[in-house]
């Protein structure tokens, strides 16, 4: 299974729809897990998910700075001018640190809260495109995707947002550096 077959948009939501799943269930003790705590077990799994989605997305971008500028300015020419460089190149590297960050556990609730605030950034950008009408890739996944924004694209990111808000608000997670540092389990 390659890269792109993993990140397309019916596995991610898919992936993301049964971890949300996973985690209302334990939230009513529904799966019960011999001496882990059920809720804090399917927000670990969140965490991950988000973890890896936010890295796997930065990936192509790290490595073409030179094509996500030139998305930018096909799709997100809102953004000005001046910024859009900048953009091209702190974006990439905000969700590849934020990923890790997750997917460590390493100050993993501030990385949430990073997560939360990219796909309502996200989503607001793609909503304004998609209302308006422009027709262009989204540069999501890949700078170079034959993928078109469409309201499919700002619902994931809404159920990616809902996600990330999970995690924001659990109380703790398992398989983290900040536990491993002597922190709580909510820190």
């Amino acid at each position: 299974m390659t890269i792109d077959e993993i990140l397309n948009d019916q596995t991610l939501c898919g992936l993301s729809l049964l971890l949300v799943l996973v985690w209302a269930g334990a939230r009513r003790r529904l799966y019960a897990l011999p001496q882990l705590d059920a809720e804090t077990a399917a927000a670990t799994l969140l965490r991950l998910a988000c973890g890896f989605l936010l890295a796997g997305a930065s990936l192509d971008k790290l490595g073409d700075a030179d094509g996500f500028l030139g998305l930018i300015k096909e799709c997100y020419f809102y953004i000005p001018a001046s910024l859009q460089p900048l953009t091209a190149v702190v974006i990439p590297w905000l969700e590849f640190f934020t990923g890790l960050c997750l997917l460590s556990g390493f100050r993993w609730r501030a990385a949430a809260l990073v997560f939360c605030v990219l796909m309502v950034a996200y989503t607001l950008a793609v909503s304004w495109d998609v209302l308006h009408g422009i027709d262009c890739a989204c540069g999501c996944f890949k700078t170079d995707s034959a993928e078109k924004m469409s309201v499919w694209t700002v619902a994931r990111d809404l159920l990616f947002f809902v996600t990330g808000t999970i995690v924001l608000t659990c109380p703790g997670t398992y398989l983290s550096l900040d536990r491993l540092n002597g922190q709580k389990a909510g820190s």
